[in-house]
């Protein structure tokens, strides 16, 4: 079972009750390349370690349901560093989901406000990638993320959002 952060000791025992991340890795495809409506179903605070381009920063790491439609739902987790160089990726996030407009004053980063359930919409392509064991695999990744669009186009996604947990 794992701790109250969510880790796993080596030899603790687990079931699929406890996987976090808004359904099962087979519950969800790969949809191709366009636009869509997603929902946040995580938000959590963490600690980057640091990197040649950024140095050690707070993070957030953002999990979203995206809706494809018949073509089926997709599963992406977006990190975002809490640093100068990506201010501007944390600020087309937040629009996305109505909570900033640009040109607004400076102030503390929202993210208290972020919540299960928001909707937003997304740009969303596919990319490859070589696992460690040399598997190749295809995920999605969300390349920008849209301002909001009239209230009346809502994709009604977080009313779902239960259903997938």
């Amino acid at each position: 079972m794992a701790n109250e952060n969510g880790a796993i000791g080596w030899d603790d025992d687990v079931s699929e009750s406890e996987v976090k991340g808004g359904g099962k890795r087979e519950d969800f495809v790969v949809l191709p390349d366009g636009e869509y409506p997603f929902a946040v179903a995580k938000v959590e605070r963490g600690t980057f370690a640091g990197s040649k381009k950024v140095p050690p920063c707070n993070k957030v790491d953002v999990g979203v349901i995206i809706d494809g439609g018949d073509k089926g739902r997709s599963y992406v987790t977006k990190m975002f560093l809490m640093h100068t160089t990506t201010l501007g990726f944390i600020y087309e996030f937040l629009t996305s989901l109505g909570l900033h407009k640009k040109g607004e004053g400076a102030g503390p980063i929202p993210w208290g406000k972020v919540q299960n359930g928001m909707e937003g919409r997304c740009k969303v392509s596919s990319r490859t990638y070589t696992t460690r064991d040399g598997e190749s695999r295809t995920s999605n990744e969300v390349k920008k993320w849209l301002a909001p669009a009239a209230a009346s186009e809502q994709s009604g996604l977080s009313d779902d959002l239960d259903d997938l947990k």
